[in-house]
């Protein structure tokens, strides 16, 4: 009764919600149940029935999405303790359905600087001695990550679930479906040795309101597939698909983000929604046709599996295939041009932060970087604010279907809760098999030698701009000793 709690958007919190999270408390801090005044046993078992009744009721009140004309917004990278105000904006467009596109919490910390592990990671090879039940993600052994307990992600959810404004779009949507990236796995840049990878995977699954018998419960990864109750030939179909789980480790040159067990899912996956589905979405936590600048996670990290994936797309006759992807803190319109079809990849990235809110250096050097590598694939300009995207989607009772693409800007300013991209997606895929040798990107193929000259201008422009700051330097150090010797008395 002395504390007083408040939601993520700074309004009161309901009694209800103020249980759940004495329920969470006691769970992080068992002890306190019998030392706090404020967290008391009677909470505990009040609190976990409730919490588990509000995730049975998320998911079975989601009922059949029946019509043709459906509206989907999606989005990814959401940072818990940000301010979650701008549900409110999504929940203005009426979505009937919301798709997390992963990172949908963030777990992992950075930090500290010299872990345990010196030689790479939290996610060190099964046979391999662990010396601490804290795991360690680290890029080039000094930016390391230290990742999320299982217990700590069920916290981060639940604090998440508390956001009265993010309640009020899960309340009104008819179906919400989604898939992890690594910060909402447990660790930065995770993949399949990670040590709760299960643990992880269930929580994840409880935040979204997956059944107790859900198929994810069992499987190895949150892959999933899903179509729309509509007449055979007027559905959309979505195919969810798990970068993390069995993702190798990049050092593998030949590695795989799906594991063979998801390739053959997907592959039934697009054969089973051919001839019942106008539209065919399929969702990625990473981008697809991004060129992969050093460091960055993307599919031609993996350039067998980036290969395979347009391959099997191109050959699944599927009908209007959509690609839609996340992760970046930016958002992107990408195309892949085959012969007369086109398949658009639509990036969604940054909900609670983004390029944009990156220190004065870095926003230049992202933007530096993405005008050294060809972007051929780009539709529109790219957006670095955040940002969440929306398709509307017609199908007719021919089975024709017309997609609208648009993101929605985020960030603080003029463009808040504006479109800043859209693109009627024409020429969609016709259930025609197409030839992934003759796709090429939205602009055409770029020739290396207009990245290396892109390159080596920078280069110059870099060493002329050292080269007269230091002439400058110089210059004014020299006058500042020539005013100090003029400032001495003179000496006889």
């Amino acid at each position: 009764p002395a504390m007083s709690w408040h939601s993520t958007d700074g309004a009161p919190m309901p009694l209800q919600q103020q249980q759940q999270r004495r329920y969470l408390l006691a769970v992080k801090n068992p002890q306190s149940l019998s030392s706090s005044p404020g967290v008391r046993r009677r909470d505990f078992w009040v609190a976990k029935k409730l919490l588990l009744s509000l995730l049975a009721a998320s998911s079975a009140g989601l009922g059949p999405v029946t019509a043709t004309h459906v509206r989907v917004a999606f989005g990814s990278c959401n940072k818990q303790d940000h301010d979650q105000g701008y549900w409110k904006v999504i929940s203005e467009r009426k979505p009937d359905i919301w798709l997390w596109g992963g990172d949908n919490i963030y777990g992992d910390t950075i930090g500290p600087l010299f872990p345990p592990h010196r030689k790479g990671t939290n996610i060190l090879p099964p046979g391999v001695e662990e010396k601490s039940d804290e795991t360690y993600s680290c890029i080039g052994g000094l930016l390391c990550f230290t990742s999320a307990t299982p217990e700590h992600l069920r916290a981060l959810y639940a604090f998440q679930n508390s956001s009265t404004a993010y309640q009020g779009l899960m309340n009104s949507v008819t179906k919400m479906l989604g898939i992890w990236d690594d910060h909402d796995m447990g660790v930065n840049d995770g993949d399949g040795r990670f040590k709760w990878l299960e643990e992880s995977k269930q929580a994840m699954l409880d935040f979204l309101g997956d059944a107790p018998d859900s198929p994810r419960r069992t499987q190895n990864g949150v892959y999933m597939s899903w179509m729309t109750d509509a007449p055979k030939g007027q559905k959309i179909a979505f195919h969810l698909l798990d970068n993390r789980h069995n993702k190798s480790p990049y050092s593998d040159p030949d590695g795989d983000f799906l594991g063979e067990e998801q390739w053959a899912w997907f592959e039934k996956s697009l054969r089973e929604a051919k001839d019942e589905a106008a539209v065919n979405v399929v969702l990625s936590g990473i981008q697809v046709y991004r060129p992969w600048p050093r460091g960055g996670e993307v599919w031609r990290r993996f350039p067998k599996a980036h290969q395979r994936l347009l391959k099997t797309l191109a050959e699944s006759r599927v009908k209007g295939l959509i690609l839609l992807s996340g992760d970046v803190h930016m958002a992107q319109l990408n195309g892949l041009q085959c012969g007369n079809t086109l398949i658009p990849e639509l990036t969604s990235s940054g909900l609670t932060h983004s390029v944009r809110d990156l220190f004065f250096v870095a926003k230049w050097v992202v933007r530096w970087v993405l005008w050294i590598w060809p972007q051929d694939h780009l539709m529109a300009p790219t957006w670095l604010g955040r940002n969440f995207g929306e398709l509307d989607i017609d199908i007719d009772d021919n089975g024709s279907a017309k997609v609208k693409g648009r993101i929605f800007s985020l960030h603080p300013g003029k463009f808040f809760g504006s479109p800043v991209i859209e693109q009627d997606f024409e020429g969609l895929s016709d259930g025609s098999l197409l030839d992934v040798s003759q796709c090429e990107p939205f602009q055409g193929r770029e020739p290396k030698s207009s990245m290396y000259r892109r390159a080596g201008c920078s280069v110059i422009v870099l060493f002329a701009f050292l080269y007269f700051a230091f002439k400058a330097a110089r210059r004014a150090l020299r006058n500042l000793k020539q005013k100090r010797q003029a400032a001495k008395p003179k000496q006889t």
